[in-house]
């Protein structure tokens, strides 16, 4: 868990709910995704490291799963208003994590299953980026939507 955390910061992957403000400048978007772990700067990114530290494998994984599937409805959007700096930052986002879930995942049985299904969803990302392809970026939210599915019965039936 120490390992996805310290690899989700190296990566610059946000793990709180971004600004919905359009005037935040690029560079206090930048400095927003870096937090300061010494001071906690704020109460609610505090909250939120300190959640993460918490949290198990798991829910660790849903997250992670719920940044991609939001990255990708905002590079559909992007592509849809023709908004191509949107979509670079969706499809870059998800391809964070997705890099960054195969970086971590152990190389054991069900981490190989794991690893083929990344690998598969960043080259359907890869295709629809280039054909700006929208059903492509909705199937691969479904093929999310069903990975993340999988977790939460993995989750319920573990307690």
């Amino acid at each position: 868990m120490r390992r996805i955390l310290e690899d989700t910061y190296i990566r610059n992957i946000e793990i709180v709910e971004e600004d919905k403000e359009e005037n935040v400048s690029e560079e206090d978007r930048k400095d927003s995704v870096k937090p300061d772990f010494s001071t906690g700067k704020n109460v609610s990114e505090k909250f939120a490291m300190d959640s993460l530290k918490t949290a198990d494998p798991v829910t660790l994984l849903l997250m992670c799963y719920g940044i991609a599937k939001d990255s990708l409805r905002k590079a559909i959007e992007g592509i849809s208003t023709k908004n191509y700096e949107l979509k670079y930052e969706g499809i870059s986002k998800a391809m964070k994590v997705f890099d960054l879930l195969m970086a971590t995942t152990e190389p054991n049985e069900v981490g190989k299953q794991l690893i083929s299904s990344y690998l598969l969803i960043t080259q359907k990302i890869t295709e629809a980026d280039i054909k700006k392809d929208i059903q492509t970026l909705e199937k691969v939210i479904g093929y999310i939507n069903e990975l993340e599915e999988a977790w939460r019965k993995v989750k319920t039936k573990s307690r």
